[in-house]
């Protein structure tokens, strides 16, 4: 991977954080949506010329899965459908055109350092893209407006609190993001062996990003953050870091609930509320596309239901799914949903049989740790939310697969008896000893 390319890929990584401002406020205008993807598109073909047929380890495992989810989204693409080509473009782009970020992010990370040295350019990002987002708490909607902010929807809570969409299009994107910078915050701090100056930045930024969290009303990211950074301290061993650290969260809820107001603290205790039951009962169980597929059981087009696609169709045109099973399906079809099946199941069973090899690698074990749960949380919400359907999520999922994959591949190439990690090691593969044959008898 050359310089360029790396430099390229964080450079989309950072305009991620203020993609949504930036689409606020050039809209009706396209050119804030297609930026990440110029960038990223520029990265593939850059990588596809240096890469000179290198494996991509164990990755490869995801191979089959990968190509048949991507060979049928490419034919429903180029089968005429009810929608316009763009609006079906825009499901294919959803579904596939982040996917090869999973490689970037392989070829990224030469070593442990790379990881480190990318989570703190982010999280270095996330201070002022928090802040702003408290900011927008205490101004209101009218400030968004006041700089030409009319994309993002006015989004109120049941307690008529403003849920917040910070530099994003909406406040679960924003949440989103707050979760997996979040986990790369938690996941340093396990790390040990940190300066004061680092140390600092890391409790700051995940101080700050805390409160963000709970002024965007997302519910969702807070659970999901607390869940995966407690199993991963569980999974470490680290008992100790967890009373320490959820002595130190508890006190930034308590300075958040004093200073944003009792709406916000009303959304956090809604979290225990029965309607959640209801509602997994309604999507994961009841699924509500079910019918849909049974009455259109080859799919109705690419792009019918994808969120995205209404810039390019009449209103109403697009359906709206409660998960991003149901999206596949109505789409695809029972191919589509299938072979999304299929790729979900892969994914937890590699990131699981990776798992026991870097539960003792040391230093990376945390971070792998939690890049490795965000990737494994986001399949396992495929059947109650739309989290693929658009970005950031979908970016940093593959981005934290590719990056899981490198890190197992460094650490078994280092248990094989690797000396340097300066460069790109071989993928090893496991080598059974010679069969035992007896010495002869004098």
């Amino acid at each position: 991977m050359t310089p360029f390319n790396r430099r390229l890929l964080t450079l989309a990584l950072l305009y991620i954080c203020v993609e949504g401002l930036v689409i606020n406020i050039t809209f009706p205008s396209k050119i804030g949506f297609i930026l990440k993807d110029a960038m990223l598109i520029l990265a593939y073909l850059s990588l596809l010329g240096s890469n000179r047929g290198q494996s991509f380890g164990s990755l490869g495992r995801l191979a089959a899965p990968l190509a048949v989810f991507a060979l049928i989204q490419t034919l429903y693409l180029l089968v005429p459908a009810g929608l316009p080509f763009l609006a079906r473009s825009t499901g294919w782009k959803m579904r596939l055109l982040y996917i090869p970020v999973m490689f970037l992010a392989y070829r990224y990370v030469r070593t442990f350092d790379d990881v480190k040295r990318l989570a703190y350019i982010l999280l270095a990002a996330a201070v002022p893209v928090s802040l702003f987002g408290i900011y927008l708490y205490f101004a209101g909607p009218g400030v968004l407006r006041s700089m030409g902010g009319t994309y993002s929807a006015m989004v109120y809570s049941t307690t008529g609190v403003w849920r917040v969409p910070g530099t994003f299009t909406s406040p679960g994107q924003y949440g989103h993001y707050l979760t997996f910078n979040g986990l790369l915050a938690v996941g340093l701090l396990l790390s040990g062996d940190l300066s004061m100056r680092r140390r600092v930045l890391l409790w700051g930024s995940l101080g700050l990003m805390v409160l963000a969290m709970l002024a965007s009303g997302s519910r969702a990211p807070l659970v999901l953050a607390a869940a995966c950074a407690g199993l991963t301290i569980v999974s470490l061993r680290q008992v100790s870091r967890l009373v320490s650290m959820s002595v130190i969260v508890y006190a930034l809820f308590a300075v958040g609930f004093a200073t944003l107001g009792a709406g916000v603290a009303d959304r956090v205790d809604s979290i225990a509320s029965t309607e959640h039951i209801d509602r997994f009962q309604r999507t994961y169980f009841g699924q509500l596309f079910l019918p849909k597929l049974l009455e259109d059981p080859m799919g109705i087009g690419l792009g019918a239901a994808t969120i995205g696609a209404r810039h390019f169709t009449e209103f109403g045109q697009v359906i709206l799914m409660e998960s991003y099973f149901g999206i596949v399906a109505v789409e695809t079809g029972i191919l589509g949903l299938g072979s999304v099946l299929w790729l979900s199941a892969a994914v937890l069973l590699v990131v699981w049989r990776w798992r026991a090899i870097m539960l003792t690698a040391g230093t990376s074990a945390p971070l792998w740790h939690v890049l490795a749960l965000f990737a494994a949380v986001m399949v396992l919400l495929l059947p109650v939310g739309p989290v693929l359907d658009s970005p950031p999520a979908n970016v940093y999922f593959w981005l934290s697969l590719g990056m899981t994959a490198r890190l197992y591949d460094l650490e078994r190439w280092r248990r094989a008896g690797g000396v340097s990690q300066a460069a790109d090691p071989p993928v090893y593969t496991y080598q059974p000893p010679p069969p035992f044959v007896p010495k002869p008898t004098s």
